[in-house]
């Protein structure tokens, strides 16, 4: 989000989207503020919560409408951030995570361990979405055809959490409960 010409790309995009949430994984940013947000999104009544990058690696932004959705909480951890909600409209609660995981295989374990324990520290539903920095299927790798560790576990934790993995267009995925 430093460099001016993405900053730009995503603003016109959120004003041609009107959304009520979105969130942004590698800002690459650290110290984020209000005049951040604002100039990224125009709507006067955005919040926004913040995972900041790491000596210019990672970070994690989401921005949403506070007449849509009002936050109860945000819990920060090392690879992703989660605001518990309260639908405006209905009062429905529900959680979600912006992640940003490590390409480092010995710290996928402590990711893994972060969303597990953030799907069980609220018991409402659950919607988990970013760059997990790993694949699913080796079919997702340009050139690649192999079954590593790291696909399998990376199967193996949404199986065992019950997500439903929701493939989205340009390769990009949602994972949710």
């Amino acid at each position: 989000m430093n460099d001016s010409q993405k900053h730009l790309v995503v603003r016109n995009l959120l004003q041609e989207w009107k959304c009520d949430i979105i969130c942004l994984q590698e800002t690459k940013l650290d110290g984020m503020d209000s005049q951040m947000v604002c100039s990224l999104w125009s709507c006067p009544y955005v919040d926004w919560a913040v995972l900041d990058a790491d000596q210019m690696v990672g970070g994690v932004l989401i921005m949403w409408d506070r007449r849509v959705l009002e936050k109860l909480e945000v819990l920060v951890g090392l690879f992703l951030m989660t605001v518990q909600w309260k639908r405006v409209e209905d009062g429905f609660i529900w959680e979600c995570s912006g992640v940003y995981g490590p390409n480092d295989n010995n710290m996928r374990g402590f990711m893994w361990d972060e969303l597990v324990g953030i799907q069980q520290y609220w018991n409402v539903p659950w919607c988990c979405f970013g760059d997990f920095n790993v694949i699913r299927f080796p079919s997702e790798r340009r050139g690649g055809s192999w079954l590593t560790s790291a696909i399998e576990n990376f199967s193996e934790f949404i199986e065992d959490l019950n997500l439903i993995d929701l493939p989205l267009e340009g390769g990009r995925k949602l994972y949710m409960v």
